[in-house]
C-alpha cells in the first residue's frame, strides 16, 4: 500500500473506516464531506484539498482542519494524533523567545532535512530550559520516528538514568555496573565504572536512532558518590556529560547549567515580560487578564518558576495534568500526599519544614500555590486532586515520630503507611476497636509474616466480637487463621472465641462444646482468661445457673485484664445481677461502662430495659442514650431495630403511642435478619392492640407466631418469643372480642372465648424457669386471663406473685388482685392493697391504682371521694390514651356517674372517657 504523501492524508486515511454511513453533507470521510464541516468550522471548504494532498495553506486552516479532525477521532472513540509539526513551529513562536525561536526551527529545519542536529545550551535558573525542551519534545512527537528520549539530570542521577537504561533494554547492565561502585574504592575506578555506565547508554541510543533531549542541573551525584571523569576528578554535570554526548550519534539538544569545557554551546537568556505572557497565554488560552498577569507578576523573570505556575494553574481545570513529574514540585506534593490523609488533611508547619529541610520563607512561589494555611501553626493542599496516591515510606515515618500518642488516627495512619507493623499491631492490640479507622487491613496483612497475621487475627476477631459480627468473613478469616496456629494458647483462644459467636447466636450447647476445660485457662494472658470465664457465664446463664454465672463473672472481673475489656466485664456483671434481681448491683455495674461507644450503648440499654421492668420513668432518657450511642458507634442494623423495638415497648407503657409508631416502623426498615423482624412484628403487634386496632395487630402477630413457631434458628429465645407473641394474639382478641385494648386500666366482667382459650393453654406452656421474663410472661397472661374469670379463679391465678422480688411486678400483680377482690366485693380490702403499695411512678401502675380505689370507694358509698379521684386524674398527669380508657372502664360499671357529665348522644363509657381525656 503506497504511504499518504502527507500527515493530514495519514490522519484521514486511518480515520475513514471508522466514519461509516452518510449525512446531509455526503458520505462520510469523502473529500466533500470534510470541505461542507471545514465551512460549517467558518473555514475556507478550498484549502482542504490543499492541506491534505500539498500539505499548502495558512497555519490558521491547518489548526481549524487539526482541530476538526481531532474532533472526529474523539467522536469514533479513538485518541487524536498528534499535530503536525509545522503547528508546533507555530506554537513555538507565540511562547518562545527569539533567541529559543531561532534554535527551535534550526533543529527541526536539520533533522527535517535528513540531518543529525546536535546542539548544546547553557542558561542558569530561569532562563527556559525547560520550556525549550518542551516545546521542541511536542513537535518531535509528532514526527514519524522521531519521538525523543526525555533525560532529566539532578541531584541523583541514577534516577533518572536507570528508567532510561531500561526504556532501552540495557537497565540489567546498568545496574549491574552501579552496584560495583563504593566510596572505599580508588576515584580513578569509580570514575571508569561511571563513565562506562555512560558509554553503555549511549550505545544503547545510537543503535536505536531516536533524538535524545537532556536537562542537567550543575551538580549531581551517582548511588550517592560524587559524579568523577575517568581520571578520577570530580565533575559538575556539564563537564561529566561531555564524553557522553561526543559519542553519540543521534539527534540531541543538550539543555545545560553550566558551560562544557569543550563542546559549543549557544547561552540562553531569561524571558521577557512578553515573553512570558504569551507563554501563559498559549498555554492556558482561556485564562481571564487579570489571572494572567497575577501569574507573570509571581513568576518575574523565572520562566521555571512561570512555568510551574502554569501547570499548577492547568492541573486545577483539569486533573490529568501530569504535575507529579516536575523535579522542583515533587517532594512537596509526596509530603502533601502523605501528611494530609483525607480523613484529617491539616498538619504542623514544623513538620513541614523538617521533612522539606528547609524553612518556609523559602518556599518559592509555585511551592506556596499547593499549600492552604488553615491558622494555629497548621497547613493542609490547596488541592487535593494534585496529589500522588502514594508517598514514599520514609515521609510516613517522620510523621510517626512527630504526631504525640495521644493522635490515635494519625499514629495508625502513618504505621501502616510506613510498614511498621511492630507499632500498629501495639495500638490496635490496646483497643481493637481501632480498626474501624483501618479499612482494608485484613486483606493486606494476607502477606504479613505469620506471627504478625496471628497478631492480627487475635484483634479482627475480638473487633467483630465486640460489633457481634461473628458471621463476618474477616472474623471467619481470623479465626482459621487461629484455629490453625502452632501455638497452643491461640488455638485455645480460638475455640473460646468461636464458642462466643455461638453463645452470640443464642446455640448454647454448641457453645458449651467448643469451650475449652476451665484448667486450660492458665494457657491464656489474664484478657483472654476473663474472655472465656465470660462465655462461660453465659453458658450458665443459659442453663438457668445464675449464681454459677455470677461466679464466672466475678472471676472475670478480679482479672487484670486490658482496658477494652472492662467494659464488657460490667456489662456481664450488671446482666447476671438483673438476671438474680440484684437491680441495685445491676444498675451500678452498668452505670460504669463508659469507654467503649459500643459497649456504653449496649450498657444504657440495659438500664433502660431494666428501668423499665422496675416502673422507672428515668428509663426513657437511659434507652434514649443507648439508641444514641448504637447508632454513634454503627452498631449492626439488627442490633439497633431490636433496641428500637424495645425503646416502642417503653414508649406504648407510657401511653405515647404515636412516638411508639414512628419508632416500630422505623426499627421495621432497619431488621434485616429474619428473626429480627419477626420480634419486631410481635412489638408491633401489641402496639395495635393497645392503640384499640384488632386486625392490625392480627396483621403483624400471624406472621411473627408462624416464625417462630417453625423456625431452627436460636430454638431458646424463639420458644421464649413464640409464647410472648401467644400472650400478644391473647390480646389482640380480647380487643377484638370484648372491645378492651391492651391499655390500663384492665377491669374485668369481660367474655372473650378465643382469648380464654389461647391464654388459659399458654398458661400451661410456660416453662417454670425462674428468670424476671418468663415470671413477667406468666403474671402477664395470668393478669389478662384473671379478667374473664370469676373474681375467686383470679384471686387464685394472681395470688402466687403477690410477693414477687420485682417491685413493679409485684405492684402489677396486687393491682390485679385488688381489682378481682372489688369484683367479688370485698371492698376495704382492696383498698388495703391500693393504700400499702408505694406510690407508682409508672403511669399504667397509676391509672389501674386509681381505676381499683374509684371502683372501691363508689362500692362503698364515698362517692363524691370517687368522684373527687376521677376529677384529679381528668388533670394529672396520666397519658390522654389512659384517661380515656379509665373512663370507658368506670363507664361499665359505675352507671350513675353519667348524672355527672354534661348531655351527650354518646354511651356512658365513652361519654366519661372523653370527659376524663380531655379537660379543657
Amino acid at each position: 500500500m503506497r504511504e499518504a504523501s502527507t500527515p493530514w492524508l495519514r490522519y484521514l486515511e486511518a480515520l475513514r473506516p471508522h466514519l461509516q454511513g452518510q449525512d446531509h453533507r455526503g458520505k462520510r470521510g469523502s473529500l466533500r464531506w470534510l470541505e461542507a464541516l471545514m465551512a460549517e468550522r467558518g473555514g475556507r471548504a478550498g484549502t482542504v484539498r490543499n492541506i491534505l494532498y500539498k500539505d499548502l495553506g495558512s497555519p490558521e486552516e491547518k489548526e481549524r482542519l487539526y482541530g476538526l479532525i481531532a474532533d472526529l477521532y474523539r467522536e469514533a472513540g479513538l485518541e487524536p494524533p498528534p499535530p503536525p509539526a509545522e503547528l508546533f513551529l507555530e506554537s513555538a513562536r507565540k511562547v518562545l523567545g527569539r533567541d529559543k525561536r531561532r534554535i527551535f526551527r534550526r533543529f527541526l529545519k536539520e533533522l527535517e532535512t535528513g540531518g543529525r542536529p546536535q546542539m548544546v545550551v547553557v542558561g542558569g535558573p530561569a532562563t527556559g530550559k525547560g520550556v525549550l525542551l518542551s516545546a521542541l519534545a511536542r513537535a518531535l512527537s509528532a514526527l514519524p520516528h522521531q519521538e525523543p528520549h526525555l533525560l532529566n539530570l539532578g541531584g541523583e542521577v541514577a534516577q533518572a538514568l536507570v528508567p532510561l537504561a531500561e526504556a532501552l533494554g540495557v537497565g540489567e547492565e546498568v545496574r549491574g555496573l552501579l552496584a560495583q561502585l563504593s566510596p572505599t574504592q580508588p576515584y580513578a575506578l569509580q570514575g571508569a565504572l561511571q563513565q562506562e555506565v555512560l558509554t553503555l547508554l549511549a550505545q544503547a541510543l545510537n543503535g536505536e536512532g531516536r533524538p535524545l533531549l537532556l536537562r542537567a542541573e550543575a551538580e549531581g551525584t551517582l548511588e550517592g558518590l560524587p559524579l568523577r571523569g575517568p581520571e578520577g576528578s570530580q565533575k559538575g554535570l556539564a563537564a561529566w556529560l561531555e564524553p557522553f554526548l561526543r559519542r553519540l550519534k543521534v539527534p540531541y539538544l543538550a539543555a545545560l547549567s553550566e558551560a562544557p569545557p569543550t563542546l559549543p554551546y549557544q547561552p540562553l537568556s531569561p524571558p521577557s515580560r512578553e515573553e512570558a505572557r504569551r507563554f501563559v497565554r498559549e498555554r492556558l488560552p482561556h485564562l481571564p487578564p487579570e489571572r494572567l498577569e497575577a501569574l507573570v507578576n509571581q513568576a518575574g523573570r523565572n520562566f521555571g518558576e512561570l512555568s510551574r505556575l502554569v501547570l499548577l494553574e492547568a492541573a486545577k481545570h483539569d486533573p490529568r495534568t501530569l504535575i507529579h513529574d516536575d523535579p522542583a514540585l515533587k517532594p512537596l506534593l509526596q509530603i502533601l500526599a502523605a501528611f494530609s490523609p483525607e480523613a484529617d488533611p491539616a498538619f504542623p508547619l514544623a513538620l513541614l519544614e523538617r521533612a522539606l529541610g528547609k524553612p518556609l520563607e523559602r518556599l518559592s512561589q509555585a511551592e506556596r500555590a499547593l499549600l492552604d494555611w488553615v491558622g494555629e501553626g497548621l497547613v493542609r493542599p490547596a488541592l487535593r486532586s494534585l496529589l500522588p496516591e502514594e508517598a514514599p515510606r520514609e515521609l510516613h515515618r517522620l510523621a510517626l515520630e512527630h504526631f504525640p500518642r495521644e493522635n490515635t488516627f494519625r499514629k495508625l495512619y502513618h504505621a501502616r503507611k510506613a510498614g511498621e507493623r511492630g507499632v500498629l499491631l501495639d495500638l490496635i492490640q490496646e483497643d481493637p476497636a481501632r480498626l474501624a479507622l483501618l479499612p482494608g487491613l485484613w486483606e493486606e496483612a494476607q502477606a504479613w509474616p505469620r506471627e504478625d497475621l496471628e497478631a492480627l487475627a487475635g484483634v479482627v476477631v475480638r473487633y467483630r466480637a465486640v460489633l457481634g459480627q461473628y458471621a463476618h468473613p474477616e472474623a471467619e478469616a481470623a479465626l482459621k487463621v487461629l484455629s490453625e496456629s502452632q501455638n497452643p494458647s491461640l488455638r485455645t483462644w480460638a475455640r473460646i472465641k468461636a464458642a462466643e459467636a455461638k453463645a452470640d447466636a443464642a446455640l448454647y450447647k454448641e457453645a458449651e462444646g467448643l469451650l475449652p476445660p476451665k484448667e486450660d485457662l492458665p494457657l491464656l494472658d489474664e484478657t483472654a482468661q476473663a474472655e472465656g470465664l465470660l462465655v462461660m457465664a453465659a453458658v450458665e446463664r443459659w442453663k438457668g445457673d445464675y449464681e454459677r454465672a455470677a461466679r464466672f463473672v466475678a472471676e472475670a472481673e478480679a482479672l487484670p485484664v486490658a482496658p477494652f475489656l472492662r467494659d464488657r466485664v460490667q456489662l456481664w456483671r450488671g446482666l447476671v445481677a438483673k438476671d438474680l434481681g440484684r437491680y441495685g448491683e445491676a444498675l451500678e455495674a452498668l452505670a460504669q461502662v463508659g469507654h467503649d461507644a459500643l459497649l456504653l450503648g449496649r450498657a444504657r440499654y440495659q438500664m433502660g430495659d431494666l428501668l423499665m421492668r422496675l416502673g422507672r420513668l428515668e428509663a426513657k432518657a437511659r434507652m434514649e442514650e443507648g439508641l444514641k450511642a448504637l447508632e454513634e458507634a454503627g452498631a449492626p442494623k439488627d442490633e439497633v431495630a431490636r433496641v428500637r423495638a424495645r425503646y416502642a415497648t417503653l414508649l406504648r407503657r407510657l401511653g405515647l403511642y404515636e412516638k411508639a409508631e414512628e419508632a416500630i416502623q422505623k426499627a421495621l426498615r432497619e431488621a434485616e435478619d429474619p428473626f429480627t423482624k419477626a420480634r419486631v412484628r410481635s412489638e408491633a403487634g401489641i402496639l395495635e392492640a393497645a392503640r384499640g386496632r384488632p386486625f392490625e395487630a392480627l396483621a403483624y402477630l400471624v406472621p411473627a407466631e408462624a416464625y417462630f413457631r417453625t423456625t431452627p434458628e436460636r430454638p431458646k429465645e424463639a420458644r421464649y418469643r413464640h409464647l410472648r407473641t401467644l400472650f400478644r394474639l391473647g390480646a389482640a382478641y380480647l380487643l377484638l372480642e370484648a372491645g378492651q385494648p391492651y391499655r390500663p386500666p384492665f377491669l374485668g366482667g369481660l367474655s372473650a372465648h378465643q382469648a380464654q382459650r389461647l391464654l388459659d393453654s399458654l398458661l400451661g406452656e410456660i416453662p417454670e424457669e425462674p428468670t424476671d421474663r418468663y415470671t413477667a410472661l406468666r403474671l402477664d397472661t395470668a393478669s389478662l386471663l384473671a379478667l374473664l374469670l370469676p373474681p375467686a379463679e383470679g384471686k387464685a391465678l394472681l395470688k402466687p406473685f403477690l410477693n414477687l422480688e420485682n417491685p413493679y411486678l409485684r405492684a402489677q400483680a396486687r393491682l390485679g388482685y385488688a381489682e378481682a377482690l372489688v369484683r367479688e366485693g370485698s371492698l376495704g380490702e382492696a383498698l388495703a392493697q391500693i393504700v400499702a403499695l408505694p406510690a407508682p411512678e409508672d403511669p399504667g401502675l397509676l391509672a389501674q391504682a386509681r381505676a381499683v380505689e374509684v371502683l372501691a370507694l363508689w362500692g362503698l358509698g364515698e362517692r363524691e371521694a370517687a368522684w373527687q379521684k376521677l376529677l384529679e386524674a381528668r388533670q394529672g398527669p396520666l397519658p390522654q390514651a389512659f384517661r380515656l380508657q379509665l373512663g370507658r372502664a368506670l363507664g361499665r360499671f359505675c352507671p350513675e356517674l353519667g348524672e355527672r357529665l354534661p348531655p351527650t348522644p354518646l354511651a356512658l363509657p365513652e361519654a366519661l372517657g372523653f370527659h376524663l381525656a380531655n379537660p379543657d
